[in-house]
């Protein structure tokens, strides 16, 4: 019962945060078929690996594990400060979630194109 229960809450937490099997799998270094036995109530985590989950989802161990509303844990990192971004991101939040994951393959393309160019020009500099 404890791990269907669990694993029904984490499907919830990471659909309401917009986060697909895949993503959450590769953001805690396990495989996507390990969350998918989660949510499925057939085998239940590790501590450390909910503490993953508990990080990666934004969400406190006890909404996790127990469904306690209410228990978000402190956020280490801070909020958008850039207010034209902030309101950009809200506004994607607002798309499909295939146009959003769309939006997200780009900006993840972009930002490896920039740490590619970083490490060229570094090794440029050393030569």
């Amino acid at each position: 019962m404890l791990a269907r229960d669990l694993g029904a809450r984490l499907r919830k937490i990471r659909e309401a945060r917009f986060v697909s099997q895949r993503e959450l799998a590769k953001g805690i270094r396990i495989e996507t078929a390990q969350i998918s036995r989660y949510e499925r109530g057939l085998s239940l985590p590790s501590l450390e690996t909910l503490v993953d989950l508990c990080r990666f989802l934004q969400v406190g161990l006890e909404a996790l594990v127990l469904g306690k509303e209410g228990t978000a844990p402190p956020s280490a990192d801070p909020p958008i400060q850039d207010i034209s971004l902030l309101e950009r991101f809200r506004e994607l939040e607002k798309l499909k979630r295939k146009d959003r994951e769309t939006v997200i393959e780009l900006i993840d393309a972009w930002v490896s194109s920039r740490k590619m160019e970083e490490v060229v020009a570094r090794l440029r500099r050393s030569a």
